[in-house]
């Protein structure tokens, strides 16, 4: 006989194919009948599926529930949070995921305790970094579902999972059946013998151990009624020993248990449960549109916000963690990987934009207040730095002026890399102190200005451009079909691009796009059987060169089949037209590129392929604080033993590269988040459209749809807006050099082609430039700030995630220091005031005062200002 630990929850998508609306309405009744029912039965217990979310949304209409719960957490009856939403783990950064921990368990402790475990029982696979990133807020432990094959990465459901360091691991628990193993439960032999027992013989004799884990509860299922009454009546007919129980009475039975199987690796295997391989190029627009506001929250806004309370200028946090919010609740496993309805993809979306301005506002206030004080001319810009090492390089700053006739003081180099002219107006209204006045306003450029300078590590420096006698030098069209540097020559040659090295090497159409009909859904591509897919090249090319850099300009119309149908049986086409722009600076290593695709076709998908010329099929990607190492495998036979079929098509963070002892050939992108190494290539999906939620019955994924929609009584939902018709942007850099693979290099080169332009000037010609700028007030109380600021500097190899002021103390800020490399080193603190800094974890719970950067993981710091 088997013990059974029973634990009653709910599992609440927040949105799918219904919306966070709809799901408000569905909670006000089921949350407040588990508040009922857990106060009229002080023995039963109940998960709020592990994300804090879904209870703030429901205070908003139930304010008077608040003491109910906080009695029922502090009961240990309730168990809420840790997590703000379930996150998605493949397709956030590894500072959004700690950030979806902080932010949760922040507000969780208004209710009072949280649920302290890694809680994600629905997530599309998970990343080999998670025990890390767990540890790092203090978790031990997980429960998990998707993407484990139970028999050949571990035995048992319940073992120690390792992230890339041995000594960053949790208590992980695998629920084989998933989270509704005891759905539906009731005292009855046809639920014993037919769900329940079957479920706890499976488990058990795969355990060994005899406990096991069963949860009862599923998608916004509400509290089983009467729980105790209906376990006791299951122990009357069944034939193991049902208790009702909680995860942390699980938990800590397993850590009992002797000498518990060791995994180290990601679990991404569609063996038990679909993890939708190819879900990482649905909705691209929501990914590109995710690692953006990432971006903008990472290395702009909350390292602004440091610089601006350093300065004396007080923005709080909390504004700070309801833009993360909005950027969470579409991080989401089912949000962020896309398989929604049309209607919670424009939320998601209106999310964005929500936190994108709430974002730039804040940045807007920052620089024009730190500007007001400087009491800058418009002839002076102040260029910030947000990163916590000193920059020498190029920038692209903003400048308006009445002409172009301009010099930059002390910058020769400067160059005009885009322009704009606005005309002069008549009749324009100038409120001054004696009435109103109307007046002609001149005309102006807004011009973008590549120019190099140093700057101070965290935080800024003025500079200043004067009238000169003639024109800022441009970047020029010339007749040259290449573009070159120390590193690398781009030939456009017989409508093929060939990349030369300075070596002599030469590796010819380095870069192709690749089409092919997706017969798949929003879950999944799939192709259509026996087609061939088709390599599209370009077939013009322009060049435009300044003196320290240059553009090649490639560009191609294609007529493709206009849908699926037109792939089958004939061949109406549509037009999807390519603009593919490499730039290649003096002295960089980084070929960057951006392509524009204006797409006019529908159920296909777009790639780019990276010709490499390495003889592999191995590829190196980054993931949270390192790299995981992926090999290629075909699996004959699958469909005997996989839900769907184990393709080689993998996520990655923010690089892909493949290498051999000789040669590296890294792949850097901004948001596109799916690869597959394929014939020496590298290939990067751009876009997989579809116009379907679900669809059954696919090559790559047989059977049922993922999704409700073959559930009796469902209907399949189209998605039209998922053809993501219209024009897109896709951003990626390349690194190609005869040398093996560096972790600590290839963090280094992300790090750099993340480097953002952040910069100010005080000007009467355009109050619109930033969207707020002309009501932002100056404030009465002078700063006395100084033309040139660094709060901190470290060394220029220092890699730094995360620059953020405190959540809980008004006078500290958090950086955190990764490694990405199998060695420990120390951390050089010669430039700190140590008597001002400790050491801290993710949610700021003081650690060992040591300050070495442990292998494959990262070092956290407070710091008084």
């Amino acid at each position: 006989m088997t013990k059974a630990h029973i634990v009653n929850h709910t599992h609440w998508d927040r949105e799918w194919y219904f919306t966070s609306a709809d799901s408000l309405v569905l909670s006000e009744q089921l949350f407040t009948e588990v508040i009922e029912e857990l106060l009229a039965h002080p023995e039963a217990t109940f998960v709020l599926d592990g994300q804090i979310s879904i209870l703030d949304d429901y205070m908003t209409l139930h304010p008077d529930k608040l003491e109910a719960i906080r009695q029922l957490v502090a009961d240990k009856q309730l168990f809420i949070g840790p997590w703000y939403t379930q996150t998605d783990a493949f397709f956030t950064q590894g500072e959004s995921i700690l950030r979806n921990a902080m932010i949760g368990i922040f507000d969780s402790k208004k209710y009072g305790d949280y649920l302290p475990i890694g809680y994600l029982p629905d997530t599309f696979g998970f990343n080999a970094q998670i025990p890390t990133l767990l540890n790092q807020v203090g978790f031990k432990s997980l429960i998990f579902w998707r993407g484990i094959d139970l028999g050949t990465q571990v035995t048992s459901p319940y073992f120690k999972w390792r992230g890339l360091a041995e000594n960053r691991e949790v208590t992980a628990i695998n629920m084989p059946h998933g989270y509704g193993t005891g759905m539906l439960l009731e005292a009855s032999s046809a639920f014993a013998e037919g769900r329940l027992d079957p479920a706890i013989d499976f488990i058990a004799e795969r355990s060994q151990t005899e406990e096991v884990l069963i949860p009862s509860g599923n998608d916004q299922l509400n509290i089983i009624h009467d729980f105790s009454d209906k376990i006791a009546g299951l122990n009357e007919i069944g034939q193991h020993d049902y208790q009702m129980s909680t995860y942390q009475d699980f938990i800590a039975y397993v850590e009992t248990l002797p000498e518990l199987e060791q995994y180290q690796g990601e679990f991404r295997e569609p063996k038990l449960a679909r993890v939708h391989k190819t879900i990482g190029s649905s909705r691209m627009n929501i990914k590109v549109a995710n690692y953006h506001m990432e971006q903008k929250l990472l290395k702009r806004i909350e390292p602004l916000l440091v610089i601006a309370k350093a300065c004396g200028i007080n923005i709080s946090e909390r504004l700070l963690m309801l833009i993360w919010k909005k950027v969470l609740e579409g991080q989401a496993h089912d949000s962020l990987a896309g398989c929604v309805s049309d209607a919670v993809a424009e939320d998601i979306m209106h999310r964005m934009k929500e936190a994108n301005e709430m974002a730039d506002s804040i940045e807007n206030t920052i620089v024009k207040k730190i500007a007001d004080d400087l009491a800058l001319t418009d002839k002076e810009v102040i260029i910030f730095n947000t990163e916590l090492t000193v920059f020498n390089g190029y920038k692209t700053i903003t400048v308006i002026t009445e002409t172009k006739d301009i010099q930059f003081v002390n910058h020769r180099d400067a160059t005009i890399i885009a322009e704009e002219f606005v005309a002069a107006r008549d009749n324009i209204m100038q409120e001054t102190p004696n009435g109103n006045i109307f007046i002609q306003e001149p005309g102006y450029f807004i011009l973008k200005v590549r120019i190099a300078v140093e700057l101070p590590a965290l935080g800024y420096k003025v500079i200043e451009f004067a009238n000169a006698e003639k024109e800022l030098q441009t970047i020029v069209p010339t007749e040259a079909k290449q573009i070159g540097n120390e590193n690398y020559t781009l030939v456009f040659e017989n409508k093929q691009l060939n990349l030369h090295l300075a070596s002599g090497k030469i590796i010819e159409n380095v870069i192709q796009l690749e089409d092919i009909g997706n017969n798949g859904d929003t879950y999944d591509f799939s192709p259509l059987e026996n087609e061939q897919a088709l390599l599209l090249g370009f077939d013009h090319a322009r060049v435009e060169e300044s003196p320290t850099f240059s553009r090649l300009i490639l560009t191609a119309t294609y007529q493709l089949p206009l849908n699926l149908e037109q792939r089958i049986d004939t061949q109406e086409t549509g037009e999807v037209a390519v603009e593919l722009t490499i730039e290649l600076a003096t002295g960089s290593s980084i070929i960057q590129s951006a392509l524009r695709v204006n797409n006019q076709v529908d159920s296909h998908r777009l790639r780019v392929l990276f010709q490499t010329d390495i003889a592999n099929e191995q590829s190196i990607a980054s993931l949270p604080f390192g790299f995981v190492t992926r090999e290629n495998r075909d699996v004959p036979d699958w469909e005997k033993n996989y839900v769907e079929r184990p393709v080689n098509i993998e996520p990655l963070d923010k690089s892909v590269s493949m290498s051999d002892e000789e040669n590296v050939f890294t792949v850097l992108t901004k948001g596109i988040k799916e690869y597959e190494v394929s014939r020496h290539q590298i290939c990067v999906t751009l876009l997989a459209t579809t116009g379907q939620l679900g669809k059954p019955d696919l090559l790559y994924r047989p059977g049922r749809a993922s999704g409700d929609t073959t559930k009796r009584g469902h209907v399949f939902i189209p998605t039209e807006e998922s053809q993501l018709r219209g024009e897109h942007c896709f951003e990626f850099g390349f690194y190609v050099a005869e040398a093996a693979f560096d972790e600590q290099n290839t963090a280094e080169l992300a790090a750099a082609y993340e480097q953002e332009n952040i910069d100010y000037q005080h000007q009467t010609l355009n109050f619109f430039l930033h969207r707020i700028d002309n009501k932002i007030q100056k404030s009465e109380r002078l700063l006395n700030l100084a033309q040139r600021l660094e709060i901190i500097r470290f060394p220029d190899n220092t890699l730094v995630t995360a620059c953020h002021p405190s959540y809980y103390d008004a006078d500290s800020w958090i950086v955190r220091v990764q490694n990405p490399t199998k060695t420990t080193f120390p951390l050089d603190t010669s430039t700190l005031d140590l008597s001002k800094v400790i050491v801290v974890n993710a949610i700021e719970t003081r650690q060992e005062q040591n300050f070495e950067v442990p292998a494959y993981d990262s070092l956290t710091l407070k710091i008084k200002f």
